[in-house]
């Protein structure tokens, strides 16, 4: 059964919670008290969650602390009557902490919005374990799907970008986030990259001979930079599918740019000596600095969606989109923002001179087929 726990110190709106997930399905409580609240979460995760940042004996930040170093499965939400953007950066904090955080709750807070909050987060389950990520991969049960990357001068699909699923025994689809950071901690994330990148250059090429020529990005986890063999293992598979090495672009999270400078350095040089381009993904979301994106050889700056959804919204994300999208284009970088949900962002990219948008104002991640079809008429 799916349940909720809220920490928060204000008992009235604790119950305003409790009650309004009741009436979703939940099983949700209240703790009175820190070590109750220690005591129920350690008898069984709940399914979510919710944080209060202002508590009289922890506050929020220590809590997810605390929660980041018992590795808490949990889909956590934080909530506060204080500043969006001090929500927003304890939700960054608790990411950082490795937590699967699921969204920010300014109070007050109305039963709607609740309810359509705790619909979105109510999916239950089993948490996945490494025996059953390894077998998923023994019985071929990890697929990719494509989402289209539009060029945003000509609104034609001009890439893709790749993105791993995995169908649980039950036929239910398990999201990337619930299974990567497993990936990477059991020691799996080398066998997983090599099953993404065989399937992703294995279709690419399959296009390229339908006459159908699609960049493909292919995200690579930090755990793979310390894989001196991959430039070489990755320039094979190319030749194997007759696939130039410029067809694909090997995008990098910040977090994989920061780690172990000379054998990133190392890496990255050769991968861009083979041919591949270089992407550098959720730059600004974490600790990233210029510095960092001038010493190392990207081709691309990928906007996160977290700014790049919010222009317009927020005067923040606006303000922090215009400005990568500028300094990308002064480097001579490709510049791609995703997330992109309404025409009006887009045309806000379109007069920044942003070059590629991928989002669902075009499509959601599809399969294989579907791209066919869709990259034959303008979008």
């Amino acid at each position: 059964m799916k349940s909720l726990i809220i920490a928060d110190d204000e008992p009235a709106f604790a119950q305003f919670v409790v009650k309004v997930a009741n009436g979703m399905g939940y099983w949700a409580a209240a703790p009175e008290s820190l070590s109750d609240l220690w005591r129920r979460v350690d008898e069984e995760w709940p399914t979510v969650l919710m944080v209060d940042l202002q508590m009289p004996e922890m506050d929020g930040v220590e809590l997810l602390r605390e929660l980041g170093q018992r590795r808490c499965p949990s889909k956590v939400v934080v909530v506060s009557g204080l500043d969006s953007r001090v929500l927003a950066s304890a939700s960054q904090l608790g990411s950082e902490l490795g937590l699967a955080m699921e969204g920010i709750i300014q109070k007050p807070v109305r039963a709607a919005e609740l309810r359509t909050l705790l619909a979105g987060l109510g999916a239950d389950g089993a948490h996945p374990t490494a025996e059953a990520l390894s077998g998923a991969m023994d019985d071929g049960r990890l697929f990719l799907m494509y989402q289209p990357q539009i060029d945003i001068r000509t609104r034609r699909m001009t890439g893709v970008e790749a993105l791993v699923r995995w169908r649980g025994e039950d036929g239910r689809v398990i999201p990337p986030d619930a299974f990567i950071p497993l990936a990477e901690e059991c020691g799996l994330i080398g066998r997983l990259t090599d099953i993404v990148v065989d399937s992703a250059f294995a279709q690419a090429g399959t296009w390229l001979r339908q006459g159908l020529d699609l960049r493909v990005s292919v995200n690579l986890s930090a755990r793979n930079i310390h894989d001196r063999q991959l430039p070489d293992r990755l320039a094979a598979r190319c030749r194997a599918e007759n696939l130039p090495p410029d067809r694909i672009t090997l995008e990098l999270t910040e977090s994989a740019a920061n780690r172990d400078g000379a054998a990133l350095l190392d890496i990255l040089s050769r991968f861009r000596i083979k041919g591949f381009n270089l992407s550098t993904d959720d730059f600004g979301i974490g600790y990233s600095s210029v510095a960092q994106l001038l010493k190392l050889p990207f081709s691309e700056l990928k906007v996160d969606k977290s700014f790049a959804s919010g222009i317009g919204q927020s005067h923040e994300s606006t303000v922090i989109s215009k400005t990568l999208i500028d300094m990308a284009r002064n480097l001579n970088l490709l510049t791609v923002a995703e997330g992109v949900e309404t025409e009006d962002v887009f045309q806000t990219l379109a007069g920044w001179g942003c070059d590629l948008a991928q989002g669902y104002l075009f499509s959601r991640p599809v399969e294989a087929e579907a791209i066919q079809a869709q990259a034959s008429s303008s979008i």
